[in-house]
């Protein structure tokens, strides 16, 4: 083993410090920029812990993990973002329904299934560290970056699916990290652009918000990444929960107990840059009590902040050991001082029947029934509602619809520059349409707005006049109180597999596999 090798006391400062660095890495601009493939390499050599994945295919990143690895001192821990599979990063992998899905289909056995799936297809790239899964109840509607990440706004969903996402990734060995603690479901700003803050009296953080979390540690998890959020009953300067020690030192290493990982949220978002300089982020959230630092601005300079601080507050090199040490037993726990090869075999057939199976046990409808399946009678007209120009998913929709049914059809984009000339064109072009056919694309992203602009309500409204109107809500599924339609159906998610359940659902066909 070569973690028994490892003999603290021979590090230096730096090189302890390296190790609770984990910078973002895209393995596309790796592979195409030599300066940049450089720049990892060093920060590889100076004993960097790990990274956090973005961008690219499976391929290439199991490729780019096998090198780094091999020039490594140190086996590097790599993490990202695979809350609903590999496809929430990477171009391939299967993508399995979003969490609220998983949390509505009442069996948290299809939690289980689905992030067993996802642990091994990780694991077979070499991403050990699943940064999922959210912990949060969503308990406003008008939560702008939660909303279908979170298992749902029922505390009792929320624990047991958690649970079930943990044991699934555990299974393979895969480590979890609760997030965003104390809870940022009962916010009503993106903390990727601005600072929120969690308003609620101490007492009900700790009866709501904090549940999900105590649970997650009852459950094992094996790290908490703690939000940008303020939260003043917690502590009264306001200072956000990533860099606050009363937070993170007094309640949830202290008082809660918990002797795991824990990492910060990213710390390039804007809701810390706006307030705090490089350096008085860096240090203020390791002086909280966070093990990890997750994707620094500047990877470099922050290995130079750090070293120089510490240098010049010998008394806190204990804490660095303790964080050092909980991250080589958790890179011990994923068998990653194990260098045998192991070759993750991987039915992607079967996870896809997995995440189908899921998705169509998650549909939600309200109203006329009776309008499914879609008669082969009826002249269909369809468009599709934009938050963003990224129209792969919308179309995957409508190619996938007219595959499955063998009504006449026409299908169309909009998005909220639509102008009113077009509109009325529009308007023309259905007006021998039996049903109309809306799918609103509105989900949680960074920087983006789930809100439904004046345009687009204004489209809705001029095309489904007169009109038998089927909504599908492939996202926020709150949009139901403000839409008024004869047949609502909500899949909590836009993924691929909870478009096809949509799709048997309205065309009456059947899947010819179960649960």
């Amino acid at each position: 083993m070569i973690k028994k090798q490892i003999n603290i006391s021979t590090l230096s400062t730096r090189q302890l410090i390296a190790q609770c660095v984990f910078p973002r890495i895209s393995a596309v601009q790796y592979y195409a920029d030599k300066d940049y493939q450089q720049n990892i390499h060093q920060l590889v050599e100076e004993g960097i812990g790990g990274f956090c994945v973005f961008q690219g295919n499976m391929g290439i990143i199991k490729s780019m993990i096998t090198v780094l690895q091999s020039i490594s001192k140190i086996p590097l821990l790599f993490c990202a973002d695979y809350e609903f599979g590999l496809p929430m990063r990477l171009e391939n992998g299967t993508a399995f329904p979003h969490a609220m899905a998983l949390g509505k289909t009442g069996k948290p056995k299809h939690t289980f299934n689905c992030s067993e799936a996802i642990a091994k297809e990780a694991k077979s790239i070499g991403v050990l560290w699943n940064l999922a899964p959210v912990c949060d109840i969503n308990s406003n509607p008008n939560n702008p970056i939660i909303n279908i990440r979170s298992f749902g706004d029922n505390i009792d969903v929320v624990k047991s699916h958690l649970a079930e996402y943990i044991k699934g990734h555990h299974s393979k060995k895969v480590l979890t990290c609760a997030k965003h603690f104390p809870g940022h479901g009962d916010t009503d700003k993106d903390s990727h652009s601005e600072l929120p803050t969690l308003k609620h009296a101490q007492n009900r953080i700790y009866e709501m918000e904090l549940k999900p979390f105590i649970h997650a540690i009852e459950s094992g998890t094996k790290s908490i990444m703690v939000g940008h959020l303020a939260v003043p009953s917690l502590d009264e300067s306001g200072t956000p929960a990533s860099l606050s020690g009363k937070i993170i030192s007094g309640i949830l290493r202290n008082e809660l107990n918990y002797e795991g990982l824990i990492v910060t949220d990213a710390l390039d978002m804007k809701s810390l840059s706006k307030l705090y300089s490089e350096d008085e982020i860096l240090i203020k959230a390791f002086l909280a009590g966070n093990d990890i630092l997750l994707l620094p601005v500047n990877p470099k300079s922050a290995l130079d902040i750090l070293e120089n601080y510490i240098e010049n507050n010998p008394d806190l090199k204990q804490q660095l050991i303790e964080s050092f040490q909980r991250i080589l037993d958790a890179k011990e726990w994923c068998g990653l001082f194990n260098r045998k090869s192991e070759e993750m075999e991987i039915s992607f057939f079967e996870h896809e029947k997995i995440a189908l199976v899921a998705a169509y046990d998650a549909l939600e409808i309200w109203g006329d029934e009776q309008l499914i399946p879609i008669n082969e009678k009826y002249r269909i007209g369809g468009f599709a509602f934009l938050q963003t120009d990224d129209i792969d998913t919308p179309t995957s929709f409508f190619r996938i619809l007219g595959q499955a049914i063998e009504n006449d059809c026409d299908f169309g984009f909009i998005d909220k520059n639509i102008q009113e000339n077009d509109l009325l064109a529009l308007k023309f072009g259905i007006q021998n349409a039996d049903i109309m056919l809306f799918a609103f694309f509105f989900k949680p992203s960074a920087y983006k707005s789930m809100t439904v602009p004046d345009e687009i309500i204004n489209a809705y409204k001029t095309l489904s006049e007169g009109k038998k109107k089927i909504a599908i809500l492939f996202g926020n599924p709150y949009l139901k109180d403000s839409i008024d339609a004869n047949l609502i159906i909500s899949p909590f998610s836009d993924s691929l597999p909870s478009i096809a359940a949509t799709i048997l659902k309205l065309s009456g066909r059947k899947m010819d596999f179960k649960d």
